[in-house]
């Protein structure tokens, strides 16, 4: 119970309602977890994606400087409905599913790229995943079974760009709330597309492991 205790300690915190710059620490190139980055997310930022996406609820994750003709990419994450969140706290009291303690969990998660006035959203995660170039993934193909509750993930870096590792929390017929993919659902910048897209990787013939890029499905 201790155990869980602080797992939903950590959840709590992670769903923080409002997206605050953080106001301590030197302002940081890179990805950096938790609040805003001072210098690359600035308070007309969070106001902007507020009125573009027309949200009241959401935190920034990580965001990332990739240069004046690129703009800055921000991870924005909303926040699970309290009915979800208490699943979630009690599947994981129960024994069950927990979250990553060092993640974050959503009910719907989006990259999103910052250019002067503009925000374009280059990735959105909720009962899909669609990218610019249409839907990277059928989740049922890969396995994912039940109602997608939300998501619970970690930010990483690739290629001076955002990444995320994703697993999609899912509760099925009989109430049972769990992470439905292992391993998590990786999403990357292809260089050479030009665009987010799916990194998949499988074991090769020497057990190495064997990672390339899955194209767009369309709409």
């Amino acid at each position: 119970m201790q155990a869980g205790l602080k797992v939903l300690i950590l959840v709590v915190l992670l769903l923080i309602v409002s997206a605050q710059v953080s106001v301590s620490g030197r302002a940081t190139a890179g990805v950096k977890y938790g609040d805003a980055v001072p210098g690359v997310v600035r308070p007309s930022d969070l106001e902007k994606i507020k009125r573009a996406l027309r949200l009241d609820r959401f935190s920034i994750i990580a965001a990332v400087r990739l240069g004046a003709e690129e703009g800055r990419e921000v991870i924005v994450s909303e926040p699970l409905p309290d009915g979800t969140l208490k699943k979630v706290k009690d599947a994981c009291d129960a024994g069950g599913f927990c979250p990553d303690p060092v993640g974050f969990v959503a009910s719907r998660v989006r990259i999103v790229l910052l250019q002067d006035k503009d925000v374009q959203t280059l990735v959105v995660l909720k009962d899909q995943v669609l990218g610019t170039g249409g839907k990277l993934v059928r989740l049922r193909d890969l396995g994912v079974e039940g109602e997608i509750l939300g998501w619970n993930g970690r930010p990483d870096a690739s290629d001076g760009h955002i990444a995320l590792s994703l697993t999609p929390i899912t509760e099925n017929e009989g109430g049972v709330v769990a992470a439905s993919l292992d391993p998590p659902l990786l999403i990357r910048f292809n260089p050479e597309a030009g665009r987010f897209q799916v990194f998949d990787c499988v074991a090769g013939d020497g057990g190495e492991p064997d990672c390339a890029f899955l194209g767009e499905l369309g709409d």
